[in-house]
């Protein structure tokens, strides 16, 4: 069995050199979140807030929304299960390929699934299930859909409740966040996820926002106190210390370009354009799954293969741009299998 989205790096038989699956920032946690976590250690002796109040709270004033619109979850993840659950037995529409927990969670709870391939999702298309799940910046193909076609979409099919999972919004210039229009978007849920950029996937935060009614009745799901202590110590110091988590998105994307052109220009890789700073290329001799295990191997670089994600093909791998120094090293690898 592959390894699921986000469990690349988990148990792997050597030392990893340089991680490309992972869609996080490369740099690794900042020092001053890393220190005010291992300040923090002791406040684990203590039950954490069972709503995640005090970081709910600090999210629906930085977004501007009314009391309410902000659930936190362990998670993005966490969001999508609960959601699934909401809607159980509910036909459902995926915006693929894509994200794999939307259609397990679907399956969890008895959904019945349409996929919709994000080359065929036309301006003011109209969708007659009650759930849609849509990754925007999408993962792993790196698409989008302008905010504004995104708002007709959404405007149009007034009768299904839309996800839409923002967890990349902040790696692309292309499109921008829906968050500023749920006052009058009734059937939008949006999906956040701050460890993305401050590099801590692991620390499990996420949050869900929409207007209060729906947000009140997904709420209605969760469980108290999945949200650690940590968890929410982290969220609150990334509200509090926004400089100190930005980074040169516009250096990002040219790099990321640069690699994509290198990867290009060898023939037996075939490159999707993407949006944001992770992408998908397509191995034109052997399987992604082969291509992988030799890269872990040979020079201790780990890629995601991306053949198990719907409507994706045994070729197919995912990488997200690193260092120059590690960019290289790629390159190199990929020059020798291409010459195997």
């Amino acid at each position: 069995m592959k390894p699921a989205n986000g469990e690349e790096g988990i148990s792997m038989p050597r030392k990893i050199t340089a991680d490309f699956s992972e869609n996080t920032l490369y740099s690794g946690l900042t020092a001053g979140l890393k220190n005010h976590l291992a300040a923090s250690l002791d406040t684990i002796s203590h039950y954490p807030s069972p709503e995640a109040a005090p970081l709910q709270q600090g999210l629906e004033k930085e977004l501007g929304l009314p009391p309410g619109s902000v659930m936190v979850t362990n998670g993005s993840t966490q969001a999508v299960y609960l959601i699934a659950q909401l809607f159980a037995g509910a036909t459902t529409t995926i915006i693929a390929p894509t994200f794999s927990a939307y259609e397990a969670a679907c399956k969890v709870f008895k959904h019945q699934i349409r996929f919709l391939w994000w080359d065929k999702l036309e301006d003011g298309i109209r969708i007659d299930t009650a759930l849609v799940f849509i990754c925007n910046p999408n993962n792993p193909g790196g698409q989008v859909i302008q905010e504004s076609a995104l708002q007709r979409l959404i405007n149009a099919n007034r009768k299904t409740i839309f996800v839409v999972d923002e967890a990349y919004i902040d790696f692309t210039r292309e499109t921008n966040t829906l968050v500023p229009h749920i006052h009058r978007l009734p059937n939008l849920l949006i999906l956040r996820s701050p460890a993305k950029v401050a590099c801590c996937p692991g620390i499990r935060l996420g949050y869900v926002t929409g207007q209060k009614a729906l947000i009140d009745k997904l709420r209605a799901f969760r469980a108290p106190w999945t949200t650690n202590q940590l968890a929410i110590t982290a969220g609150l110091y990334i509200l509090d210390h926004p400089k100190e988590f930005a980074f040169k998105l516009d250096d990002l994307l040219a790099n990321t370009f640069q690699l994509r052109e290198k990867i290009k220009a060898m023939p037996e890789f075939k490159v999707y354009s993407s949006y944001t700073h992770y992408f998908l290329f397509e191995t034109l001799t052997g399987t992604a799954t082969e291509l992988r295990s030799w890269l872990l191997e040979k020079y201790g670089i780990l890629i995601r293969d991306a053949s198990d994600f719907e409507g994706l093909s045994s070729g197919f791998c995912r990488i997200a741009c690193r260092s120059e120094e590690d960019n290289k090293l790629l390159i190199t690898a990929l020059k020798k299998w291409s010459h195997l």
